[in-house]
């Protein structure tokens, strides 16, 4: 059919939209206030509540023919070139040289063609349903994204290939699962875009009934967020919404009924003699094996495929078996790249193969990028796009280039603001200056220029001789070890009561005790300090660090208490709650009222004006000193050890040292030729070594050692920091003025992109960091969705991709070909 078609392009003049800006972009910032709802909110508004799922049978009847097609795809809705890309390609008919055709291996080899004949004679037909596997659009799949990077290039898709006009015979049903972007809109934009519409697909909006989220090639017609699909040859499709890993007892219970139509939604939990389908394909929204890693057993995943009576193949203790008598395809998006684990293909390795199973990463539905060579190398994966030598060139090669992490959001605001507050902070007010007096009295503004603006506001911020007294000590220490307390029991308090449930009753009311007295002990020293005071004023700006503190330990408090309501929330699912169970909360909230009380009656003892100025300076050094550190360990360090973790605090430290030091010495020390001699000399070498590490003499495509790369990245970023670092505190303060502070902010913002360029670089060497790299190279290349071919005993895969987006689609003289990733197959 679609051979007959002239692939044109829509007369109306497109404009692609790139790929969303990830380091703190307008449209993060934008969202920010929707990711923070649904992190204190999301477990409690659960809108599957209120879905009725049905068994979809439709595609259940054995096709004419042997095969049955369908497609997948994930991960889409960002850059609308590569979304437009994928629209395109799954929405046609493709063709192969042969049924048995290898996969293309080299750069130029291409063997995906649009059009039939010229040596193209397998014909692998649209699929009869899409199936979408979450984050269908970035930031956040709202109404409004959804309409502008979803929506609009599967519909120019369509018109690009059929024409303007909706044809009813072209219509295929689409489903999908929600991902994590999709949870962060509550599930109002998922649901608008693949459930059911309350009226007739594809009219003509009524008065009132607003435009709807339908696709021109597509219908909707499942009933809840997560589905079950009968497919012929008793094969089944389910596809899960596992929040955070984890599957809700209503939709566990959908599934178990499954495993035993006889048995009830009701009563399928309690059901003992259970057995999954013999020929199953399982879709959930984060991937059951990535980055070379196996999963853990104590990962929320393992759990969810345990309580469907899945055999979790993909643990270490399994290594990718499953009985003779099953046959089960894992796949997933969420990573933006493709790999497969185990399976079978023509050129796999014999011990990496299974002919029943494989676990399958396939996010390449048009969100950008992520590395493909980071690899834990726990296990081997049979297929990987793009391969590890390009992955590390791409990647390095962006990261290295200051101006793309420019456009990739505000983290050049952000490094222009510290550098202009920390510089203001050394300067101008008396309490901050003090401490290290890096700029002489007579080089201050108030001695140069006493009537000038930048004189008042330091006069503004003077203080009186107040002799301040070192007796503040035992203050400090207690108040950051109240702090750091606080904080461990905010991140223990759910595993601490969930353990105490699952004890039974007694150990609940303990576990009350201990978490009452554990905080009662930990406030109590407030009462001692009250009436023990030592004599004379602390430092100034210790004052405004005890204050700030205790304003802290306040708001840890209350997140503290937040975090008990959520336990109490799920317990009052299966117990009754009594008036005790709240006697922590009223505790937590007491203390956080005293906490803040007391940091400011006690040590607000200076103006208004000095504790704020020393407040703001002192929130944002530990933001950009423990911020970059916890980061570091956090998102750097989530696929590695405690001693990996350790190993990027180091790095998030340095990272941090550059951001707030370099800038601020140029400005202090050095003379304007100076400032320009180590600005473009970082800004050169940077790019330098972008050329240097990526060169293809450097990189083995048979063994990218990427250890050995990290440590020579690693050894130039800091030769690099170091020498700039020399030359910026080399020489003598100069005076203080409204240039040298609007050159601090203009030199921060400048290193802060080269910086984090090689951070980002020499984290991801190391396997750190891998969604924060590829949010900041922001590549649309190297997408690919997979064409499904279903036969009673076999499901193959054949993984179509195209290594660069084109933003239009030539006649048929000039038809482009696309590539074939991987082929592979499982059956009984």
């Amino acid at each position: 059919m679609f051979q007959r078609q002239k692939l044109t392009r829509s007369k109306s003049a497109r404009t692609f939209k790139g790929p969303v800006a990830w380091l703190f972009g307008r449209q993060l910032i934008a969202g920010l206030k929707w990711i923070g709802m649904y992190a204190f909110f999301g477990d409690k508004l659960d809108s599957r509540d209120w879905m009725r799922p049905e068994i979809i049978s439709r595609h259940g009847e054995a096709p004419e023919e042997e095969a049955f097609w369908f497609d997948y795809l994930a991960d889409s809705g960002d850059g609308q070139c590569a979304t437009y890309n994928i629209a395109y390609l799954c929405q046609h008919d493709l063709w192969l040289p042969n049924e048995n055709s290898p996969p293309d291996r080299d750069q130029e080899s291409k063997t995906v063609s649009l059009i039939g004949g010229g040596g193209n004679t397998f014909k692998l037909p649209r699929g009869e349903f899409l199936f979408v596997g979450g984050d269908t659009a970035y930031h956040i799949a709202d109404y409004t994204t959804l309409a502008e990077r979803f929506q609009r290039p599967f519909n120019w898709a369509y018109e690009d290939i059929f024409g303007p006009e909706t044809r009813p015979e072209t219509r295929r049903p689409i489903y999908g699962i929600p991902g994590n972007h999709d949870y962060y809109d509550a599930l109002d934009g998922f649901n608008r875009q693949f459930l059911k519409p309350f009226n007739q697909e594809h009219a003509q909006a009524t008065e009132g009934a607003g435009p709807q989220l339908s696709l021109k090639g597509f219908e909707r017609i499942q009933e809840a967020s997560y589905v079950a699909l009968k497919l012929p040859y008793d094969w089944w499709f389910w596809g899960l919404d596992t929040q955070a890993g984890e599957i809700d007892r209503r939709q566990a219970a959908f599934f178990l009924s499954l495993c035993n139509p006889g048995v009830s939604e009701a009563t399928a939990e309690s059901k003992t003699a259970r057995k999954a389908p013999d020929k199953l394909i399982v879709a959930t929204p984060e991937p059951t094996t990535k980055f070379g890693q196996w999963a853990r057993e104590e990962e929320a995943i393992v759990g969810t495929f345990k309580k469907l009576d899945l055999a979790p193949s993909f643990l270490k203790s399994n290594a990718g078996n499953l009985p003779r008598s099953q046959c089960r395809l894992d796949i997933s998006g969420d990573i933006h790249h493709y790999a497969r684990y185990w399976g079978k293909g023509a050129a796999d390795k014999s011990a990496h193969t299974r002919a029943n199973y494989a676990s399958v990463v396939a996010g390449g539905g048009g969100a950008f990028l992520h590395p493909s060579h980071t690899d834990v190398e726990e296990v081997a994966e049979n297929q990987l796009y793009p391969p590890r030598k390009v992955s590390h060139q791409l990647m390095t090669r962006r990261l290295l280039m200051p101006w793309n992490i420019f456009q990739g959001g505000y983290i050049w605001l952000a490094g222009a603001l510290i550098a202009l507050m920390t510089y203001f902070a050394a300067a101008i007010p008396e309490s901050s200056w003090s401490i290290f007096k890096l700029i002489p009295e007579e080089q201050r503004p108030l001695q140069n220029e006493g009537s000038s603006l930048l004189g008042r506001i330091q006069e503004a911020l003077a203080i009186e001789q107040v002799n301040p007294t070192k007796d503040y000590g035992w203050d400090l220490i207690y108040a950051l070890l109240l702090l750091a307390l606080l904080s461990v029991s905010a991140l223990r308090t759910r595993s601490f009561f969930e353990a105490a449930m699952e004890r039974g009753r007694k150990a609940w009311i303990w576990a009350h005790y201990q978490f009452i007295g554990f905080h009662l002990a930990l406030f109590a020293p407030i009462v001692f300090f009250i009436y023990w005071s030592p004599g004379g004023n602390p430092h100034p700006f210790l004052a405004s660090l005890l204050v700030l503190l205790f304003l802290l330990a306040s708001l840890v408090s209350l997140v503290i208490s937040r975090r008990y309501d959520n336990m109490l929330f799920e317990r009052a699912k299966s117990h009754r709650i009594i008036k005790w169970n709240y006697t922590p909360l009223w505790i937590l909230m007491l203390f956080a009222a005293v906490s803040a009380c007391y940091g400011l009656w006690h040590y607000g003892r200076y103006p208004l004006s000095v504790v704020f100025s020393d407040i703001l300076t002192t929130s944002i050094l530990m933001l950009t000193l423990g911020g970059l550190i916890l980061f570091a360990v956090v998102a750097g360090g989530s696929l590695h050890e405690r001693a990996g973790k350790l190993w990027f605090a180091a790095l998030g430290c340095w990272h941090a040292i550059l951001q707030i030091s370099v800038p601020v010495l140029l400005v202090i020390y050095s003379s304007w030729i100076t400032i320009f001699m180590v600005v473009s000399g970082a800004f050169l070498a940077t790019l330098l070594a972008a050329w240097m590490m990526t060169r293809d003499s450097l990189v083995n495509e048979n063994c990218l050692q990427q250890k050995k790369l990290g440590r020579q990245l690693l050894i130039i970023w800091l030769l690099v920091g170091v020498s700039a670092m020399l030359m910026a505190g080399w020489g003598e303060a100069v005076e203080v003025t409204w240039i040298r502070l609007a050159a601090a902010f203009l030199v921060g913002g400048v290193l802060s992109c080269v910086w984090f360029g090689w951070y980002l670089a020499v984290a991801l060497a190391f396997n750190g960091h891998n969604n924060e790299a590829g949010g900041g190279a922001r590549l649309e290349a190297y997408r690919h969705f997979i064409r499904f071919k279903l036969t009673p005993n076999t499901l193959t895969g054949y993984v179509i991709g195209i290594d660069q987006p084109v933003e239009s689609f030539p006649k048929d003289k000039e038809r482009p070909r696309f590539r074939l990733v991987d082929v592979f197959t499982i059956g009984l």
